[in-house]
């Protein structure tokens, strides 16, 4: 059972919100607030719709309370655990990573088609 701690509630100091206005086919202006689409209003002019928008955002806004939560993620371990050191005590493995590391380190590029690269 996880354990919710809600005591870090902090008062709004600063909240920036995107203000939406567009033009409504009855010639009015509609204003809403991205961040908030069920804040919305219709005014005859951008400025009235602006205006209204906000004074509207500003009185719910004396409702709202923000409240920070720090979300616990449990900590799972990874999936390639399972496989880890599998090979540890195999030959032929062993044997395989050495031939890989040799060629990695070999300087002879003779294989290499140089035109490949043009």
């Amino acid at each position: 059972m996880m354990k919710l701690d809600l005591s870090q509630s902090h008062p709004l100091s600063n909240l920036k919100v995107t203000l939406l206005i567009e033009p409504v086919t009855s010639g009015q202006v509609a204003a809403s607030i991205r961040e908030f689409p069920d804040c919305r209003v219709k005014a005859a002019t951008r400025e009235e719709a602006i205006a209204q928008i906000q004074a509207n955002f500003l009185e719910r806004l004396k409702n709202i309370e923000a409240i920070s939560w720090n979300v616990p993620i449990p900590e799972k371990e990874p999936t390639w655990i399972k496989f880890a050191g599998v090979f540890k005590d195999d030959a032929d493995f062993a044997a395989i990573i050495e031939s890989i590391h040799a060629e990695r380190n070999s300087d002879d590029d003779s294989e290499v088609d140089p035109s490949y690269y043009l």
